[in-house]
């Protein structure tokens, strides 16, 4: 995660479906309740926005991405008196030790070339206060693949995990790791079901209930739970020192 300069590098809120976007806003929600009076650091903010809806809990968040256009991009969209944004290296942050109350990295580690990976995890456990939270969350490869014969993986990801390979490199550098699964609700799945089932498609998308539950879709409609892991859409951690 060298500085680089291109286009402005992950999602931005109002140019992707309802369902992507409450996907990815999930694990926010989640930081959020624990961020409140914090000192925060974001590792990989892209837009800015999840560094943005923590701010209005945290003392102060700092969001570090190796995208110069992404920290133009947030500094413009995003102008809170406690809110920073800067340009960095995750596997060598420019932070004094034992600094943060809370690292969030969401969907980033996959991009972290493997045999950075570690000196990446290191450098967020040097700069978490011992008494400090690391949130972090990646998808689940078991459940993105479906079936290895016609699996693709995103050429921006360097390293995909399964449950055990998060867990076994999660623990050489955190003694406390708590693994999480992002699920649908019970709602969500109905809908899905319908969707798959195509019962309403003779209807017109104004007055067609599925696509209305879909335009609509918002963070409640997805659930974090600490069961069924190997079922889960993404997996968000919980790590201490």
């Amino acid at each position: 995660m060298q500085p680089q300069n291109e286009n402005v590098y992950g999602i931005i809120p109002e140019n992707v479906p309802p369902k992507f976007f409450a996907k990815h806003f999930k694990p926010y929600e989640l930081a959020r309740k624990d961020a409140a009076g914090k000192m925060v650091l974001e590792i990989g903010f892209g837009d800015g926005y999840g560094a943005a809806y923590l701010a209005a809990a945290a003392k102060k968040v700092i969001g570090v991405d190796p995208t110069i256009a992404n920290i133009d991009h947030a500094r413009k969209k995003y102008q809170f008196s406690n809110l920073e944004f800067q340009v960095g290296d995750a596997t060598a942050l420019k932070f004094d030790n034992e600094c943060f109350d809370m690292v969030c990295s969401f969907q980033v580690i996959e991009h972290i070339p493997e045999d950075k990976l570690l000196p990446y995890l290191s450098e967020i456990k040097r700069v978490l206060k011992n008494t400090g939270k690391f949130y972090v969350s990646t998808l689940n490869l078991a459940y993105a693949m479906k079936s290895p014969l016609t699996y693709q993986k995103n050429l921006d990801h360097c390293k995909e995990f399964t449950l055990d390979e998060l867990r076994d490199l999660l623990v050489q550098v955190f003694l406390d790791v708590q693994i999480y699964g992002l699920q649908l609700t019970l709602k969500h799945r109905f809908y899905q079901r319908l969707k798959r089932i195509g019962i309403f498609n003779f209807l017109p998308k104004a007055i067609n209930p599925v696509v209305i539950f879909y335009n609509r879709i918002t963070i409640k409609d997805f659930k974090v739970v600490p069961f069924n892991l190997e079922k889960a859409i993404d997996f968000i951690c919980i790590c201490g020192k």
